[in-house]
């Protein structure tokens, strides 16, 4: 949910079903991202983040360094933080990146964080298949558990976060740079291996 909506007289009651709706998918175990204000130093208080469940990921935009966009606000408020600051949103072939369009703010953050979730679920899905779950141990129950709110949570943790971001920054090249190194150098015949290895790092559970 790369959006967020202010709650006026005018649609408390559109706002009242999207709360519903959102609570209803917390309910059913669907993982959720939104997206924080880009306002710089105010209470978000806007929608979808603002709803009664805690079962959703609060997601603001970073600089290249790292550290939060200085239009965040508090960044104690959000769940993780992600790239957002002049990101590259289409590159045809070898066009220098400068010359791009690029777009900044907590929304583009906050696809980029569903992004990793999905290929995280996406590792551990092909991990879990039979001939490679015997071998290294990876199941569908790990994939099924990796859909709920906690343990995604987990895995984003468990990648690792960079110092002075208030551990809100995923430092995503931890954990891929070494599979894309491999598969750089690798047949492709073996690529599945590097994704089920991946998969093994993925479904580990902080201590």
């Amino acid at each position: 949910m790369s959006w967020t909506i202010e709650r006026t007289d005018m649609n408390a009651k559109g706002i009242a079903e999207l709360e519903k709706a959102i609570e209803y998918a917390a309910r059913e175990g669907i993982l959720m991202f939104c997206a924080a204000t880009d306002q710089g130093a105010y209470k978000d208080r806007s929608y979808p983040a603002a709803s009664s469940t805690k079962k959703l990921f609060k997601i603001g935009a970073a600089e290249a360094s790292g550290t939060a966009l200085k239009w965040l606000g508090d960044q104690r408020a959000v769940d993780f933080i992600f790239p957002g600051h002049h990101v590259v949103k289409e590159r045809p072939g070898d066009v220098p990146a400068d010359k791009c369009t690029s777009l900044t703010g907590s929304s583009v953050a906050t696809a980029l964080a569903a992004g990793l979730a999905a290929v995280i679920l996406y590792c551990v899905q092909v991990g879990a298949q039979p001939v490679r779950a015997r071998e290294r141990g990876v199941t569908m129950d790990d994939f099924h558990a990796l859909k709920k709110h906690d343990r995604m949570r987990d895995a984003f943790l468990e990648i690792g976060t960079t110092d002075g971001s208030e551990k809100k920054y995923i430092a995503v090249w931890e954990r891929f740079k070494p599979a894309v190194k491999r598969a750089e150098t690798e047949m492709h015949d073996t690529w599945i291996d590097i994704i089920t290895d991946l998969a093994v790092l993925l479904r580990e559970r902080r201590l």
